[in-house]
């Protein structure tokens, strides 16, 4: 199976997804998996919502960005976090497993995190853009469906865990929920 369809497989297959990707070369298709999520939504919605001239629900904490610039600065720098927060949240779901003497392939942690961070894109992608259409893009809206799409990336990094790095799934839930519980305060602060 080839990285499209392993992507689109894990929208309605995901057990069989990860079970494709567990063979695949790794970290480089979780390395493409993060570009692909991170660029794509740079070129689409980031720069969707700079052409609309929005400005962030809320002000910048970064201090040297103005609201009016922010947009056009995210596009560029997005995908930088992107990668940052990849390989963060592979790096402390590694060091969970070798300090509890779990063996783990840091590369198949990084194509696990890549991949079930793009398999959820389509859903957010479309839901943006249509509540960037409709005029419903508001800070109440957009909390409340991302916090159910980043439940959805949960489920995702569990199966993978579970699936590649053979888990139980009591362990590979809670390291999928640490994962996440790191990506949100972060992306609160960068991902406008």
């Amino acid at each position: 199976m080839d990285f499209v369809g392993i992507w689109f497989r894990g929208l309605v297959q995901p057990v069989r997804a990860f079970d494709a990707l567990k063979s695949k070369p790794a970290p480089w298709w979780g390395l493409k998996a993060v570009l692909v999520r991170y660029v794509g939504t740079s070129l689409t919605t980031t720069l969707a919502l700079y052409l609309l001239d929005r400005r962030p629900f809320e002000p910048s904490y970064l201090t040297f960005l103005s609201e009016e610039h922010y947009y056009r600065a995210e596009i560029f720098f997005l995908p930088l976090f992107g990668l940052f927060i990849w390989l963060l949240g592979a790096a402390t779901v590694h060091l969970v497993l070798s300090l509890t003497g779990k063996y783990n392939d840091f590369n198949q942690v990084l194509n696990i995190m890549g991949m079930s961070m793009l398999i959820v894109m389509p859903g957010v992608w479309l839901w943006d853009w249509v509540v960037i259409i409709l005029n419903y893009y508001h800070l109440t809206i957009m909390a409340v469906s991302h916090s159910v799409f980043a439940l959805w990336g949960v489920g995702l990094y569990t199966i993978g865990f579970n699936r590649i790095l053979g888990l139980r799934v009591l362990p590979a839930f809670a390291l999928a929920f640490c994962v996440t519980l790191i990506y949100i305060p972060l992306a609160a602060i960068f991902v406008r």
